[in-house]
């Protein structure tokens, strides 16, 4: 493998001398191995060791290879599995992959046969795990400065849902949260800010940071009196013409506050998929 990076791969099997010979091809590969004798065992491991590559045998006393296959990709969606089959083993093997298997190895397998497969799920994973690496120190800041015009809004939010979901922000925040806030700022801005002027731009910043998204929309307008706006969501607001959009974002964000005389409005909320 090139680069300096020690890869781990965890060999899961009743029958020792077969982790022992996949073990040797891969030290040799300056692969490190670690080996497991049962499904509960593998599951141990990757509690306590950071593992790059699962290679298992389907057939175990107690947990099967499928049901640890099934196991990891709960746990560890990312992690890839090669699971090893008996010859002629067409259909167990095609299920395996229906689970979520990434390759799979036919016994009797050969040397070749295992460093090349094994290489091509270790390159799979490599820049996943460099981007995790990074994510906590990672920020982005998309910025646009958009005519008074309607059609540009669905574009900036599927753009601010794509940075979040790269920035790995959970579902909820990606699909409804943020978007919503997105396309509620902007449009007011638009309309109630600028009163639909085309002579008039409305800008974006969104800064979506690995704990924290933050959107700042400002626009060219009078401003208002945002002191009057009610400060909590609530029946008598939700109902009313103006100012709707305003209390769901209240609702959505975890902070919305308005600057330079209400021409400007911020709101955030963190990310609740992010460790603390």
């Amino acid at each position: 493998m090139a680069g300096n990076q020690i890869f781990k791969v965890l060999l899961v099997d009743d029958e020792p001398y077969v982790t022992e010979i996949i073990g040797r091809i891969l030290s040799q590969a300056k692969i490190e191995p670690l080996s497991a004798s049962s499904g509960e065992g593998a599951l141990d491991l990757l509690r306590d060791h950071r593992v790059d590559l699962v290679i298992t045998d389907l057939l175990m006393p107690g947990m099967s290879g499928l049901d640890l296959l099934e196991k990891i990709k709960e746990i560890y969606p990312a992690l890839p599995v090669i699971v090893l089959t008996a010859h002629g083993d067409f259909y167990v093997a095609k299920e395996a992959l229906n689970r979520g298997a990434f390759y799979f190895l036919t016994k009797p397998f050969n040397k070749a046969m295992i460093l090349n497969i094994t290489e091509k799920a270790l390159r799979l994973p490599r820049l996943t795990s460099e981007k995790r690496l990074v994510l906590p120190f990672a920020v982005t800041t998309l910025t646009y400065r958009i005519p008074s015009d309607f059609a540009m809004v669905p574009a900036i939010s599927y753009q601010v849902m794509r940075a979040c979901e790269d920035m790995e922000y959970s579902s909820k925040k990606i699909n409804f949260s943020i978007p919503l806030a997105v396309d509620e700022m902007v449009v007011n801005a638009i309309k109630h800010g600028n009163k639909m002027d085309p002579a008039k731009e409305v800008a974006v910043e969104a800064r979506v940071g690995h704990d924290r998204f933050t959107l700042t929309v400002e626009d060219q307008g009078a401003g208002f009196d945002y002191a009057a706006l009610p400060q909590e969501f609530d029946e008598e607001s939700l109902l009313a013409e103006e100012g709707r959009g305003i209390m769901m974002v209240r609702f959505y964000m975890d902070e919305l506050r308005f600057e330079n005389g209400g021409r400007r409005a911020i709101c955030s909320t963190k990310n609740d998929s992010a460790p603390v």
